[in-house]
């Protein structure tokens, strides 16, 4: 998760000087004071849930008598990265604690739950407080209060393309800038070459099943392809492969389908390898 980590911290940073009209022509420009910027909003949202979330881990290990399970140190990066760059701190709080006890501790513990804990977070965050998780407003840090900041996956639902700039949002969203990470989106979840680096990890490594991550895509594919044919929205018509450049699919493939605990199971394939199993 780490590139995607670091990425985001950039493109926080970068987002935010694209809306105050500082900083412009290359992304590069300002390079360090993007990251500085981006790393003073993003970080704090990394410690609050690592903070919280592993603070109740260990009052409910003390309580029980059992060792303190790592598996919140992957939690606890993947809620910050699933979050818009804008949400307050208390309610990233909220959210993992609501996540830890509700989502995982209730179940048994590490190993026991049947629900993903970041997203169970970002389930609760969504539904508890939509106007900080949905909209044009939540995905850049600081910007001029007419400003739209509009994610691609928004222009896609409501005109059938990701590319639509309108008067007020002078964000370049062609296909390239989508695979890049150069639009707005959650912390963890534009640039789509820093999730595809973790899934190359993840995959030689076997911690991460390369099936599932396939499978998950194909699927998208597939349904992509079918609403094409059926073609009643303009979401619909939205030609299928741009599903994978924008919005969190690819990121959820790669870290949230993967993960050991809530993952489908796999039969054992005979000759199979680490490679496909994880």
């Amino acid at each position: 998760m780490i590139p995607s980590l670091l990425f985001g911290i950039f493109q926080c940073g970068s987002s935010t000087f694209l809306a105050l009209g500082e900083f412009a022509g290359s992304p590069l420009n300002g390079l360090w004071d993007k990251v500085f910027y981006g790393a003073l909003k993003v970080l704090p949202i990394v410690i609050v849930s690592y903070s919280v979330g592993l603070g109740i881990e260990f009052f409910v290990a003390s309580k029980k008598g059992h060792a303190i399970n790592e598996g919140f140190l992957v939690s606890g990066m993947l809620i910050p990265l699933v979050l818009p760059p804008d949400i307050p701190l208390w309610m990233v709080g909220l959210a993992t604690a609501f996540a830890v006890v509700f989502a995982k501790e209730v179940f048994g513990g590490t190993g026991m739950n049947v629900l993903n804990v970041a997203l169970t977070a970002r389930v609760f965050l969504f539904f508890a407080y939509p106007t900080f998780m949905s909209g044009d407003q939540v995905w850049i840090s600081e910007k001029p209060d007419v400003y739209s900041g509009a994610t691609a996956l928004a222009n896609a639902a409501a005109t059938g393309t990701p590319f639509q700039i309108s008067a007020d949002q002078p964000w370049n969203y062609s296909l390239q800038d989508m695979v890049v990470g150069l639009i707005p989106g959650s912390i963890g979840e534009t640039s789509k070459i820093a999730i595809l680096l973790g899934a190359a990890f993840l995959i030689i490594t076997g911690i991460g099943s390369g099936l599932i991550m396939i499978s998950v895509i194909l699927g998208a594919l597939l349904m992509g392809l079918i609403f094409n044919g059926i073609g009643l929205t303009p979401f619909m018509n939205m030609p299928f492969y741009l599903h994978l450049a924008m919005g969190g699919l690819l990121f959820g493939a790669v870290f949230m389908a993967t993960d050991p605990v809530t993952a489908a199971i796999q039969a054992p394939v005979s000759g199979s390898t680490d490679f496909w199993s994880g």
